[in-house]
C-alpha cells in the first residue's frame, strides 16, 4: 500500500506540473495578444497624427489657396481612419489564426469584437484545475487506522486566553514540545478526506537590519522548520479551536498566481504581514508593494501538505479536560461549549469557493 500511495503521488505531481505548464502558456498567449493590441492601436493613432500634422501644414502654407480641395483632403483623411477602424475585425480574425498556428491546443480564443472573454474565465479554470490537482495528492494519502469515529469536541477557553498560552502551560501527559497552530483563513482541508490538507506560507520574508533600521533584506525562509517531524497540530474554526491529530508535513508545487488572485482579502492581507513581520516601519505603501509583487509571481506562497498519520487520544482528551478546569475569573468571559463539529460543518468565509 505504501508503494502505490507513493506512486499515486508521483502521478498527481506530474499531472500537477503539466497543468501549470498549460496555464502558462495559455498566459503567454494572452500576454501576447495584449501586445498586439496596442501596437495595432498606437500606430493606427500614429498615422491619424501624421495625416492631420500634414493637412495643419498645408492649410498654414502660402501656396495653400484652394480651401474646398483641403476639406475633401480633411473628409478623405476621416473615411480612411473609418475604414481602418472597419478592419479590425478582420485584423482580430488574422491575429487569432496565427496565434492558433502557434499554439495550437491552448484554450483560449477571441471575439469578433476582438476582446479576450474566455481570458479570466481560462485563469479561473486553470486555478480549478491545480486545486483539485492538489487535492488528489491528498486524497490519495492513507489514512492512520486510530482516526476517533465520533466527531471532534472544541477546546474551549475564555476570549482572552490564547490556545498558545494554554498549550505553553499545560501539566501532565499532555506537554507538548513540537506542535502547530494552524488558522483558518490559510489552511485548507482535503473534501475528499478532511483529516489530510495543506496551508500557505511565505517562502520569502524581508527582516530590518537590527544596527540599522532603514536596511531591509529578503530572505527565503525554512518553510518546513520543526514539522520535518511528526507534529501535533490545533486549528481554528469559526472562533473555536480543535485538535487536529500527528501530522507530517510535505512541502507541494507553490501557489500559483491565478490562485493568488482568487485568494480572499482577509487571507491576502494575512500573508502579506507574516512576509513582512521582520521588518520595523511598514507602510501601508510597502503592504501595497508586496502584494503587487505576489501578484506578477515575484514573492511566491508555499503549499505545505499536511498529512495525517496518528491520532493521540492522550492529547486529545487532556487538552479537553485541562480546558474545562482552568480556574480564572469569570470577568474574563467564559464561552460555553459548543456542539461537536467536523471540518467542514460550517462554511468557511475566509476564502472563496475556488481555494476551499
Amino acid at each position: 500500500p505504501a508503494a502505490v500511495a507513493e506512486l499515486a503521488l508521483a502521478f498527481q505531481l506530474e499531472r500537477l506540473k503539466v497543468t501549470e505548464a498549460l496555464a502558462a502558456r495559455d498566459n503567454v498567449v494572452v500576454r501576447l495578444e495584449d501586445a498586439y493590441t496596442s501596437v495595432r492601436q498606437k500606430t493606427a493613432t500614429l498615422s491619424r497624427l501624421e495625416r492631420e500634422l500634414e493637412i495643419l501644414r498645408r492649410s498654414s502654407s502660402p501656396s495653400s489657396s484652394n480651401p474646398r480641395a483641403l476639406m475633401q483632403e480633411s473628409q478623405c483623411c476621416d473615411s480612411f481612419a473609418a475604414a481602418e477602424d472597419e478592419t479590425e475585425v478582420e485584423k482580430g480574425f488574422s491575429f487569432e489564426s496565427h496565434v492558433r498556428e502557434i499554439h495550437s491546443g491552448v484554450l483560449f480564443y477571441l471575439r469578433v469584437d476582438g476582446s479576450r472573454p474566455s481570458a479570466f474565465g481560462n485563469a479561473i479554470s486553470g486555478a480549478e484545475k491545480t486545486i483539485a490537482a492538489r487535492h488528489s495528492i491528498l486524497a490519495a494519502l492513507p489514512l492512520p487506522s486510530d482516526i476517533p469515529e465520533d466527531e471532534l469536541q472544541p477546546i474551549v477557553l475564555p476570549h482572552s486566553y490564547s490556545l498558545g498560552d494554554f498549550l505553553r502551560n499545560t501539566t501532565g501527559n499532555i506537554r507538548l514540545k513540537n506542535y502547530r497552530i494552524l488558522t483558518q483563513i490559510t489552511t485548507y482541508w482535503c473534501p475528499d478526506r478532511e483529516e489530510h490538507g495543506y496551508f500557505l506560507t511565505p517562502v520569502f520574508k524581508c527582516t530590518t537590519n537590527p544596527r540599522v533600521i532603514t536596511a531591509h533584506q529578503w530572505s527565503a525562509v525554512d518553510v518546513l522548520g520543526h514539522m520535518r517531524e511528526p507534529t501535533e497540530c490545533f486549528y481554528n474554526k469559526d472562533g473555536k479551536w480543535y485538535y487536529a491529530g500527528t501530522y507530517r508535513a510535505f512541502r507541494m508545487d507553490d501557489l500559483t498566481t491565478q490562485e493568488w488572485g482568487l485568494l480572499s482579502t482577509e487571507t491576502t492581507q494575512a500573508l502579506i504581514k507574516e512576509t513582512l513581520a521582520g521588518r520595523k516601519n511598514v507602510s501601508p505603501q510597502n503592504t501595497y508593494e508586496t502584494g503587487q509583487l505576489y501578484a506578477a509571481g515575484a514573492l511566491r506562497v508555499s503549499c505545505i501538505g499536511l498529512q495525517c498519520i496518528g491520532f493521540n487520544n492522550e492529547v486529545y482528551h487532556g487538552a479537553l479536560e485541562q480546558s474545562r478546569f482552568v480556574h480564572l475569573p469569570r470577568s474574563l468571559g467564559w464561552t460555553a461549549p459548543a456542539a461537536p463539529t467536523g471540518r467542514h460543518d460550517a462554511s468557511n468565509d475566509d476564502s472563496k469557493t475556488l481555494v476551499n
